[in-house]
């Protein structure tokens, strides 16, 4: 499966581009998602792998569970005769030969040809960025799964299974791509985020790691930048100028809807750029705002990793704070960035 990158962690909903590719090669998959889930549990309901007879995407959480759903898709791919569809409970004890204790219900959904018209249109759905889910039928071995809104409430036992096709992973913008920023970039491919590293610099926007939740802009005007940031958003700001470090946290520092600013650098960098703030009409509560130095809780070392990490470990912090790490708030302008400076 080469939709997505390796290197990165799957994203929520990168099953359906992933299912399309199989079937434009003539292939097929087996999609196994958790649709019920009680007691301790690795994952949650929602939670998916996607399984062709090469490799797995996503993922219920490693160990013995991963391990039987993915036994069971490969079964359905190699005898015809199982069906479409089919559910599984396991019970995540001793017999599983794992300790969590609790069960979950799984859902083997066969993705062939003859599921392509309706992952073409989760997949318009995941575009257009609608609040949307897959209604999957549970029992109905006849019916086809079909795209609705997500507002819909339905319960696990009139049989059907609502999957998400929103997106709810944050959003991080990224203003520099120096070797801080890149190595944020590296880390941040592993994590529940959708990053936008953003760089006037030819050079260095070429070296930021690739990966399917990264999106590297080139990046122009700053005060246009910073009105096309969504709400919610988290932002760093890391350029190679303090002068343009300054102009993004006066225009950033304007906004009030924000989950985190934060700003690389000393503390006496800090103290000047809140005190040139102030002057220039910022608020002391909106400078009391700014997160500088950035990743302070964390270690001391000075090396681009250390600082990265301890940077998203703080920010992940406050997403998590907010409940916005499963739940964000995206408005119409969430792509605006990426749609104006251009992608590379």
């Amino acid at each position: 499966m080469s939709a997505v990158n390796t290197l990165a962690v799957a994203g929520p909903v990168d099953w359906v581009s992933s299912a399309l590719e199989r079937i434009s090669a003539n292939d097929s998959a087996v999609l196994v998602m958790i649709t019920e889930d009680a007691g301790s549990t690795p994952r949650d309901a929602g939670a998916w792998i996607l399984v062709d007879r090469e490799a797995t995407l996503g993922t219920l959480g490693g160990g013995q569970l991963e391990q039987i759903a993915e036994d069971a898709a490969k079964e359905f791919l190699d005898d015809p005769r199982r069906g479409r569809r089919s559910t599984l409970r396991c019970v995540l004890g001793p017999d599983a030969r794992q300790c969590c204790g609790g069960a979950v219900k799984l859902a083997l959904e066969l993705l062939d040809a003859n599921a392509a018209p309706w992952l073409k249109k989760a997949a318009d759905s995941i575009q257009s960025d609608t609040d949307d889910a897959v209604l999957f039928p549970t029992r109905d071995v006849s019916a086809t799964p079909r795209v609705i809104s997500a507002s819909r409430s339905v319960s696990p036992a009139s049989g059907v299974h609502l999957q998400s096709l929103r997106d709810p992973r944050p959003r991080l913008f990224l203003f520099g791509a120096g070797h801080v920023g890149r190595s944020l970039c590296t880390i941040a491919s592993q994590l529940p985020l959708r990053l936008v590293a953003l760089d006037s610099r030819d050079a260095m926007r070429a070296l930021v790691p690739r990966a399917d939740n990264v999106t590297v802009c080139d990046m122009v005007e700053p005060e246009i930048c910073v009105r096309s940031i969504p709400r919610n958003a988290a932002v760093l700001v890391m350029t190679h100028s303090h002068e343009l470090d300054y102009e993004l946290c006066r225009a950033l520092l304007k906004r009030d809807d924000l989950a985190f600013i934060g700003l690389i650098g000393s503390h006496s960098k800090a103290a000047r750029f809140r005190h040139r703030l102030r002057k220039d009409g910022i608020s002391p509560q909106a400078t009391d705002g700014l997160t500088s130095p950035i990743g302070g809780s964390g270690p001391t070392s000075k090396e681009p990793g250390v600082i990265a990490l301890s940077a998203l470990t703080e920010i992940l912090t406050v997403f998590e704070e907010l409940g916005t790490t499963n739940q964000i708030e995206v408005n119409s302008q969430s792509d605006s960035v990426s749609n104006q400076q251009g992608k590379q």
